[in-house]
């Protein structure tokens, strides 16, 4: 199979870009930029997820096109034949579903735990996305799916299965004896690229059975080792060819999402590779200026009662730093705010991060304003807080949001969402009735937790959490 890429070189790695004309680049919002890693991974997820699922099958349903009617657009040969990618059988679309073949999926729904039928509702036997997302499903030869079973992908040393274009048998997870399957080499960054995307646009699912073989119970790098070493060298050594353009941008004109290490093949060495200590650029160069990260710009404490104290929370990661980092505060005249460092290491917040507390303890009544800044010599430019609040005397009532911290991990217990009088009100996460906060049922990253009073004038309040891994 023909390829078609460009390859640049920079100083530090190979970058290459897509030459889909085609792809439209305002689908990829600019806030990719300046961000790698697992930054750069959950923010592809949260622009990946959000797509239309098609019935499933080779019937359409409420007026939307099933699988079979996406292959016929996108796994086509241009002689008008199925393109299977597991073997070099003939195969002829028809009216419904091909004969011979199978809706395969490429990474196989076991490994998610999706098997329970649903027949009340025709086109959508399944529970989630992914078994639905033509990204990863394919139209396979039967009996070379069936060969391939849920297996991992490998290199097989042992046949027990060979095609031609597919195999299937046995071969080693770090020197353990393993079932596996290995596509043709055409098709091995195929492959690869298709996992990298289903565990970014997914990456919040369980693993189950053999999916533990290649992929990790994390959000980043959602890969164990053996899965990540196998696939970073499938991508680089099989480059992204023109049916896998075309595949791309049919499946995105039918579903509404697309698979970015098509279009943008160097974004997987900006998350896995050897470009994770620098920031992804459209333009395809590499920016290594030093640099921090602030989980929030701004602290608004709100109400508070005068004599009384709270605290907050701001997670403060770095990039790239060779010194640390100074914190200070600017125009704090009553000294009624603290913070647990003044000075933070590069070393931590290269690596772990930290969580700056600031403590607001205001003695008088009135509105304040103060700034807190982060700097360093090598930084551009400091980073601002600004911490605001509205002091009240302390007999007068105010409305506070109590049990609830500024971050928790996903893995952490609901907490109940209360006020610190006996007040009814009613709660939303994100815009959404809700009772408790739940960390296990959000994605990494800020949300907004508001409450609105069922009293006679209604009053409201709201407080950002951040959800880390």
């Amino acid at each position: 199979m023909n390829k078609r890429y460009i390859t640049f070189f920079t100083a530090i790695c190979g970058v290459w870009l897509s030459l889909s004309a085609d792809m439209p680049r305002d689908y990829y919002p600019n806030s990719l930029e300046g961000k790698s890693g697992a930054e750069l991974k959950t923010e592809l997820h949260l622009l990946l997820k959000n797509h239309t699922r098609l019935p499933y099958g080779s019937y359409n349903y409420n007026n939307l096109p099933c699988t079979w009617t996406v292959f016929k657009k996108s796994d086509v040969r241009p002689n008008g034949k199925v393109w299977d990618m597991y073997s070099n059988n003939s195969y002829s679309f028809s009216s419904g579903a091909t004969k011979g073949m199978n809706i395969e999926h490429s990474v196989p729904k076991s490994w998610w735990g999706d098997s329970d039928f649903d027949n009340s509702t025709p086109g959508y036997p399944y529970q989630y996305d992914a078994t639905y997302d033509l990204h990863h499903l394919v139209p396979a030869d039967a009996s070379a799916n069936s060969a391939k079973s849920n297996y991992p992908l490998g290199e097989v040393s042992t046949a027990t299965f060979d095609n031609g274009v597919s195999k299937a048998g046995t071969g080693y997870v770090n020197v353990k004896s393993t079932n596996m399957f290995e596509p043709a080499d055409e098709y091995k960054g195929d492959f690869a690229r298709m996992y990298l995307y289903f565990i970014t646009c997914y990456q919040d699912y369980t693993w189950r059975s053999l999916g533990t073989t290649m992929f990790a119970q994390n959000s980043y790098p959602t890969l164990t080792a053996y899965g990540l070493s196998l696939l970073l060298k499938w991508h680089r050594e099989d480059p992204v060819s023109n049916k896998e353009i075309d595949r791309n941008n049919a499946v995105y004109s039918f579903q509404g999402n697309r698979n970015p290490y098509i279009d943008y093949p160097n974004l997987v060495e900006y998350i896995w590779g050897d470009s994770v200590d620098y920031e992804f650029s459209f333009s395809g160069g590499n920016n290594s200026a030093p640099r921090i990260s602030l989980s929030e710009s701004e602290i608004d404490f709100g109400h508070i009662g005068a004599g009384t104290s709270k605290k907050r929370e701001i997670h403060v990661k770095g990039r790239n730093l060779t010194s640390n980092i100074t914190v200070a505060l600017q125009n704090d005249s009553q000294g009624e705010v603290s913070v647990s460092a003044t000075s933070i290491s590069a070393d931590v917040l290269n690596t772990t991060g930290y969580n700056l507390v600031v403590t607001f303890s205001p003695q008088t009544v009135g509105s304040r304003h103060i700034t807190l800044r982060l700097s360093s010599d090598e930084l551009a430019q400091p980073s601002d807080i600004a911490i605001t609040g509205t002091v009240l005397s302390t007999d007068v009532a105010y409305l506070q949001i109590i049990g609830l911290k500024p971050s928790y991990k996903k893995s952490d217990n609901a907490v109940p969402l209360r006020l610190n009088n006996s007040v009814e009100a009613k709660w939303t996460v994100d815009g959404q009735a809700a009772t408790h906060f739940t960390p296990a049922n959000l994605s990494t990253g800020l949300h907004t937790v508001q409450f609105t009073t069922t009293t006679s004038p209604a009053v409201s309040g709201k407080m950002r959490v951040q959800i880390v891994e």
